[in-house]
């Protein structure tokens, strides 16, 4: 079921392409009376007429479309449901119970209006209650789309056939809403934002530098509509969601970014939608991050310490997640382990890059303190260790015994055969093209700057078992011999102080 400015300007984009499409719509916009001016930003506008639908319109659309679509088993869905124990005849009744239903008609609208989307995926998960976690056969209808605006909905699809032309669409109708519609209006500015640069990426598929196409389009978009809308919720929303995608899509060069930061905090600290403790933990993060990418150390520490206190980046961190799906590396931390690659987490990402600076600072005793407050700098073991001062022969047993449990999971996922695990991980660490190369390279940066605190702070006896446990499962030369320098640096400062 389509509307008809879609299906117009869907045949006339089979027959003429996109610049067919775009001489409908200026047409379409000078036959329009008192129509608001049109920057041309991401050429010519919709008029929000042609496809804002009342609610029991937009729910006929989703549901009847989604039945045509997903309400049928095909041969490959039923080789798929087969796969999963599901047989036709179970298959088909829960389906027909689900799509001839009111009830279901009613399910089927508020988790589309609870989650802004809908798939073949989710839709399983609805029915049948089954998280699929594999990739499900390609289905004519990819995704339903849907917003509320005041009392009129946006519902837009993507079908398989001409996926670049629904894309397209469903960003020149988002783009339209901004241009004509007031910003009070628009709820979920984050997930519609995403929403928009994914569509923008698959239009884009031609365009050498997606990047800078997208941020310079973006930058252009809110610039207006800043210029056409008052102080509100949604504009703060915007211009957060502007900061974050310029950080994502930076390469190395930040100043864009730190200058959107500068101008934000100075728009809104006075004013009535003044910034939240969940937002100023979002821009410390990436202010955090950007001082790491820049080594401006003393930068790195400041947000390091304000992120870790109180909680306040593991307090706010589902709701960042939510917001910005790819901010937050989000791998389950594992607290046992001291090899990882400490990439994968947030958390301990940052354990990892705080101590970095600490000890680039030469901050020793600050390094010391991060790791007997916070198992996740190092792991359990060495954290028991250093908290109740065991430094007895079976603690240490016990560490390098979960330094083997580390590497056995990562080499075959298992702790049976521990030993021909660690042998295998010997002989493939140190070789780029392995899977455990990653994880060696950054496990051993981050032993390092452990023993370095240690050894400072004459943590002696811990230091040279973790010594002996480097160079046993972990030795990476060149790492080595920067903490060989360092070591015979700091026995030279020793004995002039002598």
């Amino acid at each position: 079921m389509l509307l008809d400015c879609d299906e117009q300007l869907f045949m006339t984009y089979k027959q003429s392409g996109e610049k067919g499409a775009e001489k409908l719509l200026s047409k379409w916009l000078e036959a329009e009376i008192d129509s608001p001016a049109d920057p041309k930003i991401l050429g010519t506008a919709l008029s929000p007429n042609l496809f804002l639908v009342n609610e029991e319109t937009a729910m006929n659309i989703a549901f009847s479309t989604a039945r045509k679509y997903w309400g049928r088993v095909t041969t490959d869905m039923q080789t798929f449901f087969n796969k999963h124990g599901l047989d036709t005849k179970f298959v088909n009744e829960r389906l027909d119970a689900f799509f001839y239903t009111q009830k279901g008609k009613e399910t089927f609208f508020e988790q589309l209006f609870a989650q802004h989307t809908m798939d073949l995926e989710r839709l399983i998960w609805l029915i049948f209650g089954k998280r699929m976690q594999i990739t499900l056969p390609v289905n004519e209808l990819q995704t339903i789309f849907l917003y509320k605006f005041e009392n009129e909905y946006f519902v837009h699809m993507i079908y398989k056939e001409e996926a670049q032309f629904w894309h397209w669409l469903f960003t020149k109708k988002v783009y339209s809403l901004f241009i004509h519609k007031p910003l009070e209006q628009f709820t979920f500015i984050h997930e519609m934002m995403g929403h928009i640069e994914q569509s923008t990426r698959e239009t884009c598929v031609h365009v050498d530098n997606f990047v800078n196409n997208y941020r310079e389009i973006l930058d252009k978009c809110i610039t207006y509509v800043d210029n056409c809308n008052s102080t509100c919720l949604a504009k703060k929303q915007l211009h957060l969601y502007q900061i974050v995608t310029h950080y994502r899509l930076s390469k190395g060069d930040y100043r864009c970014v730190k200058a959107l930061i500068t101008s934000f905090e100075a728009d809104w600290r006075y004013s009535m939608y003044a910034l939240t403790e969940k937002e100023k933990v979002l821009i410390a993060y990436l202010l955090f991050h950007i001082a790491h990418q820049e080594q401006n150390h003393e930068t790195v520490i400041h947000y390091g310490e304000y992120l870790l206190e109180d909680e306040r980046l593991n307090n706010y961190a589902i709701e960042i997640l939510l917001e910005y799906k790819d901010l937050l590396p989000n791998r389950k931390p594992t607290p046992p382990a001291i090899i990882k690659n400490y990439e994968l987490n947030f958390l301990e990402n940052l354990y990892a890059v705080l101590l970095e600076h600490y000890v680039k600072m030469e901050r020793y005793q600050g390094g010391l303190l991060l790791l007997k407050e916070h198992v996740l700098a190092s792991n359990k073991k060495i954290h028991a260790t250093l908290v109740q001062n065991n430094y007895s022969n079976e603690q240490f047993i016990a560490i390098e015994a979960s330094v083997q449990q580390d590497i056995a999971l990562h080499v075959n996922n298992s702790l049976q055969h521990i030993g021909l695990s660690v042998e295998e991980w010997r002989r493939h660490y140190r070789q780029p093209e392995t899977p455990c190369y990653l994880v060696a390279q950054s496990a051993s940066l981050h032993m390092l700057n452990i023993l370095k605190v240690l050894f400072v702070t004459e943590q002696y006896e811990l230091f040279e078992k973790l010594m002996e446990i480097y160079k046993k499962y972990l030795l990476i030369d060149d790492h080595f011999e920067k903490l060989r320098v360092f070591i015979s640096a700091r026995l030279i400062e020793i004995q002039k102080s002598v």
